[in-house]
């Protein structure tokens, strides 16, 4: 069960304000590992020393590793913007791997998409989370399974992975996200594709893989993308109820086309 606010964060965890000017440019002017629990502590020690990194040796480091949903509250972002699909914060930039992690308030869901230059890592999910993986042949998307997590479940991410996951509980939860390649990058998942079964276009972003980007978060766009019924009518449920969420908020001429233009699809 999460703990929010001043039930149990202690001296030992640096909060997310004192850490965002020390979480952007290199791993040596950022990285103060003591200011970590020491389960991260222990993952980031591990990441680093590891010769020859695979997912699945990786899925093995992060379960190891024994971190809990409280070693990552001083990252949570819940109230994250209403535009943004779910809640993203940076943990730790290790050159070739990076740490982060989701927030995942109910009704939150990522668009369909990938990782960018991620050759290996993986994901720890602190909730019941809905997650589906898929696969994209001859420009068309599929729904390949659906391979949900209960809580605590660590899986695999490789740079083939395509996938989409989210929270339709009535609780909030957190997910925990390693992802490295081979030599230091800049953004590790900077250029993933997004794939978009509205526009029918694969998306380009450095940022977080959210429904309904702004044109300044597309880097660009490539393809002409088909899927199956079940991947679109599933694509179209989660990006409608992103923008009913965004016109709940405030008026949104963009978003009252974008749902009409939904709606008559469905």
């Amino acid at each position: 069960m999460i703990k929010f606010a001043s039930e149990s964060l202690t001296a030992q965890v640096i909060t997310p304000n004192v850490l965002a000017s020390n979480l952007l440019v290199s791993e040596q002017s950022h990285n103060r590992i003591g200011l970590y629990s020491a389960s991260i502590q222990t993952l980031i020690n591990s990441l680093k020393n590891i010769a020859d990194p695979t997912p699945e040796l990786i899925k093995s480091v992060v379960t190891a590793s024994n971190i809990s949903e409280q070693d990552l509250m001083p990252w949570a972002d819940f109230d994250h913007p209403v535009e943004d699909s779910y809640g993203r914060k940076l943990v730790f930039d290790g050159g070739h791997f990076e740490i982060m992690v989701m927030s995942w308030a109910p009704g939150d869901f990522s668009a369909i998409h990938d990782h960018g230059a991620t050759q290996w890592g993986a994901v720890q999910c602190f909730g019941a989370a809905e997650h589906y993986i898929y696969q994209f042949n001859h420009d068309v998307l599929c729904t390949l399974e659906a391979a949900h997590y209960l809580p605590g479940m660590v899986r695999s991410v490789d740079h083939s992975l395509i996938h989409q996951m989210g929270n339709s509980t009535s609780q909030p939860f957190l997910s925990l996200h390693v992802y490295g390649c081979v030599g230091a990058r800049k953004t590790i998942t900077g250029d993933a594709r997004i794939f978009d079964l509205l526009e029918n276009r694969i998306q380009y972003t450095d940022g977080g893989v959210f429904f309904c980007l702004p044109e300044n978060q597309i880097n660009r766009r490539t393809g002409s993308l088909k899927a199956d019924a079940e991947t679109t009518l599933r694509h179209h449920r989660c990006m409608g109820d992103r923008l009913r969420r965004i016109l709940e908020v405030a008026p949104n001429p963009w978003a009252e086309t974008t749902l009409a233009r939904l709606t008559l699809i469905n």
